[in-house]
């Protein structure tokens, strides 16, 4: 099964830069010959205040090349884990637009996890009835089968980032609790975006990926460099035994520059 990853896409009206990267990833993908897309969020620049940025990606989505699957990310429905509530309106816009916000995928020996990141340590219905079905599906894995967690934001702090304190992982709590909770005698790989940096590092036994943005890099100025800042795509490789991945830069891809956007001039 080969699954293209894509991220931090950030499409809008105002931010042509991104929507032509939108279209390369999408060529790209065609011709990589992926089986189904992850989309790990952030899919529009501001949906959380602009819904008509999610009517848009909504009908990109309808011409994506392959089967696509995402989760949401801050830009879409904003932020919970304490920053502020999360809003069940923001929410409800992003289940009509995109459609669901946490799903599975079996494959052989693996099953494929979408979680919504934004909703770890937010208190409140949602967030309970998104660990009520984690934990109810989690005890339908047999012993053979390994888990994949796709979603937003990571997991665990990278072994070098030493300088963001908040913002850019999920809130602690809730990341122990899905580390060493449900999943934790079948997790294998966590998959996140949100970083907008190529990185893949190991601990306590996972394995965790970063996929780019396809939209643009944030300049070290703005933002501590601890992977590759590279615009791009992922694409992984699921065998009976092995998970291969592997960070894609696609032709045609340009490596915009957030402070140079034309919708930030």
């Amino acid at each position: 099964m080969r699954i293209a990853l894509i991220a931090d896409t950030h499409v809008a009206p105002s931010a042509p830069e991104c929507i032509h990267n939108w279209h390369a990833a999408a060529a790209s993908i065609a011709s990589l010959k992926a089986d189904i897309t992850v989309h790990l969020g952030d899919i529009t620049f501001d949906g959380e205040h602009q819904p008509h940025q999610l009517e848009l990606a909504a009908e990109f989505i309808q011409d994506w090349p392959t089967p696509i699957r995402c989760v949401p990310g801050n830009h879409d429905i904003g932020v919970g884990a304490g920053e502020q509530p999360l809003s069940t309106h923001r929410l409800s816009r992003y289940y009509r637009a995109i459609g669901a916000d946490r799903w599975m995928i079996r494959h052989e020996g693996w099953v494929l996890f979408g979680l919504n990141a934004q909703l770890i340590g937010s208190g409140g219905r949602a967030e309970a009835a998104q660990w009520e079905w984690l934990e109810g599906v989690a005890t339908e894995l047999s012993a053979a089968q390994r888990a994949i967690v796709l979603l937003h934001r990571p997991l665990m702090r990278a072994p070098d980032d030493h300088g963001m304190l908040i913002g850019r992982y999920v809130e602690a709590v809730g990341a122990t609790r899905l580390m060493r909770g449900p999943l934790r005698r079948a997790l294998a790989l966590v998959i996140s975006g949100h970083t907008h940096q190529a990185l893949e590092f190991s601990a306590d036994g996972v394995r965790h990926v970063w996929v780019p943005s396809s939209a643009f890099v944030i300049p070290d100025a703005m933002q501590a460099r601890v992977g590759t800042k590279v615009v791009g795509i992922g694409m992984l490789t699921l065998r009976d035994q092995s998970a291969h991945y592997e960070c894609v830069c696609p032709p045609g891809m340009r490596r915009n520059d957030l402070t140079e956007l034309k919708c930030l001039r």
